[in-house]
């Protein structure tokens, strides 16, 4: 589906995740997962950078509307977005922004005065496009759509940055959530070792990690243990 220019503008952005820091190599622990993994993205310094968190945006906003628009639509129409919280509230604010939609956002845990809800207007029956910044396993969409359904809110698509393609698609098809995706990550890795970025010991150890830990097609597996948003070598999660 993608054209030739978005195909540039997502190259564009990989490298930009790199200049900003947002990929670094180490051990990291994803939740409680048993195999470490020799990669850690962090898509939130975005922030950093107006312009890519801008690209972001209408990358993002490109692809839904693209899929909105074929003869067999594989994204319902939607009346706000809602950011899946952390890192999906950045980019649902810069989506909505781009796309001049409403935005929402659920408030899982009481927060000072505020208790759990939904932030923003909405009312039972209202379509929401969820919004992430990260997708591992998919437990976060999975339990903001949840979330939000119990306010009445309908979820039946989602749209993220970056999809470190480990099951997050089938696990959300099966819970009636057709996901887009922006930057795959065997992607970015691949550009980043043609660019001379990482070496190929980095590669090799993302590619062996990937083998280890990749759910096969012919199954639908159980959750990774991960989505929890914090990251730290040695005990850390990428996904939000």
């Amino acid at each position: 589906m993608m054209n030739k220019e978005q195909a540039v503008d997502n190259l564009w952005l990989a490298r930009a995740l790199w200049d900003l820091g947002a990929v670094s190599f180490g051990d990291y622990t994803l939740g409680g997962s048993t195999v470490n993994s020799p990669v850690y993205i962090n898509p939130k310094v975005l922030i950093a950078n107006p312009t890519a968190l801008r690209v972001a945006a209408k990358l993002m906003y490109q692809e839904v509307t693209l899929a909105q628009s074929l003869r067999r639509s594989k994204v319902q129409l939607y009346d706000v977005v809602a950011g899946v919280p952390v890192g999906g509230i950045l980019l649902a604010t810069a989506y909505a922004l781009e796309s001049s939609t409403p935005m929402i956002y659920p408030r899982l845990k009481p927060e000072g005065t505020g208790e759990r809800g939904v932030e923003g207007r909405f009312s039972s029956g209202t379509r929401a496009l969820l919004v992430d910044d990260l997708i591992t396993g998919g437990r976060s969409i999975l339990e903001t759509a949840r979330f939000l359904g119990e306010h009445g809110i309908v979820a039946h698509d989602a749209v993220v940055l970056v999809d470190r393609e480990q099951g997050a698609h089938t696990r959300l098809k099966h819970a009636g959530i057709n996901l887009v995706s922006i930057l795959k990550l065997d992607v970015m890795m691949n550009l980043y070792r043609s660019s001379g970025l990482i070496d190929a010991e980095q590669h090799e150890r993302y590619l062996a990690y990937v083998h280890a830990t990749r759910p096969r097609a012919t199954h639908t597996p159980d959750y990774p243990p991960e989505d929890t948003g914090h990251a730290s070598a040695n005990g850390a999660s990428d996904e939000g």
